[in-house]
């Protein structure tokens, strides 16, 4: 892969290392029902319903931090209710609708046993954030798919939405680390877990194929990167410079004849930073490759990577 490191001198800064786990809803109106007395006097368990929740970042914390609450007292039986609540109703219409036929449809494969593991073993993961002593409770809606919160991971996904549609994801903290929760929606008065999809898992088909004779080949990244010619600087936007946001930028590049950029596809980064990176990349020109003497296309991978404090 070519790599192509960026560096600003100033202080270092920290960043929060988010683990990807899965995640629940829960609230802190999620009080434990009254049980009232029996006519003989002796206490009557009343049935434990799951409060309404607000679709709302606030609502989500509240949710998830009522789940946090059951665990640290050991009422597994209440919290196994918030865990089967996180089941998506209608699960293959509701991707399709969301991501369109086609994508959506293998999303709601792929999603099932992530879905499917939510509903039973949150308790688990709840536990492991207690022990870890990660109870900070932070939930972040994206709305917008360039969203400064969205990780690397999280935001060449949401441009996967082809309708509006706002999704969550949970961040359990602590004063040193965190882990990440991904992702939830709002659907039928209550939060549901949709699973931890990475776009470069989904098999995800961008690229055009060759018109014509065209012939295409795959080479990596190091040995297109001896074909430049021409490289465009990326400049590291303020907005991220600013924020103290740096990483990388994977790009997956289709390489004409000429040498032009033909195609070019965001297949990891943070917003600001990939934006930047593709407006630079598009205009980098390599040395045309060749196959028995005719030229081919290349399909490549490129890396663009954002260093504060370098």
């Amino acid at each position: 892969m070519l790599r192509v490191r960026l560096a600003l001198f100033g202080s270092a800064v920290a960043f929060l290392t988010l683990a990807a786990v899965a995640q629940q809803p829960t609230s802190e109106a999620a009080a434990a029902a009254a049980a009232p007395a029996s006519a003989s006097g002796s206490a009557a368990t009343s049935p434990v319903n799951i409060p309404s929740y607000p679709d709302s970042t606030k609502g989500l914390e509240s949710f998830v931090k009522e789940m946090l609450k059951l665990e640290k007292e050991g009422n597994q039986q209440e919290l196994e209710l918030y865990e089967k609540s996180l089941a998506l109703p209608d699960p293959d219409g509701w991707f399709k609708s969301v991501f369109g036929e086609e994508l959506g449809a293998e999303m709601a494969r792929v999603s099932a046993p992530m879905r499917a593991d939510a509903e039973l073993h949150t308790a688990d993961m709840l536990a492991t954030q207690v022990a870890e002593k990660r109870t900070d409770v932070e939930a972040v809606r994206f709305d917008d798919s360039c969203n400064s919160r969205a990780t690397a991971i999280e935001y060449p996904f949401l441009l996967l939405r082809q309708r509006p549609e706002h999704l969550y994801d949970v961040r359990f903290l602590s004063s040193s680390a965190g882990s990440l929760w991904a992702y939830f929606t709002y659907v039928d008065g209550g939060f549901r877990f949709i699973g931890n999809m990475k776009k470069k898992e989904l098999g995800v088909r961008e690229a055009h194929p060759p018109t014509g004779s065209t012939q295409r080949i795959r080479l990596g990244g190091n040995v297109q990167a001896a074909k430049l010619v021409h490289q465009e600087q990326p400049v590291y936007p303020p907005e991220a410079k600013a924020a103290g946001i740096q990483g990388t930028v994977i790009l997956h590049a289709i390489i004409a004849k000429d040498g032009s950029i033909r195609d070019l596809y965001l297949d990891e980064g943070q917003c600001w930073l990939a934006q930047s990176a593709m407006e630079a990349v598009r205009k980098w020109r390599y040395r045309p490759t060749k196959l028995n003497g005719e030229p081919v296309e290349v399909d490549t991978t490129i890396q663009v990577i954002y260093t504060l404090g370098g």
